[in-house]
């Protein structure tokens, strides 16, 4: 997956992610890197196998997200 393909970006050129932080037990709407995200998980095709590349909860949030949009397989 090449994570440059996908278009939900901020201002700063960064991949909007609903999950980017946790703040009091809620989730807070941040961003996450392209280049983090293709070198991590670039080499994956599909959500299960990003989250099984994980630990990180937000991120399996954040691929299920891009699941859902279609983005993911």
């Amino acid at each position: 997956m090449d994570f440059n393909e996908i278009d939900l970006r901020n201002d700063f050129g960064e991949l909007i992610n609903p999950y980017a932080s946790k703040i009091n037990g809620k989730w807070v709407e941040g961003s996450t890197s392209t280049s983090f995200l293709n070198k991590h998980f670039g080499h994956l095709e599909t959500a299960e196998e990003m989250k099984n590349a994980t630990e990180s909860e937000g991120l399996k949030l954040y691929f299920d997200w891009l699941k859902e949009k279609g983005i993911l397989g």
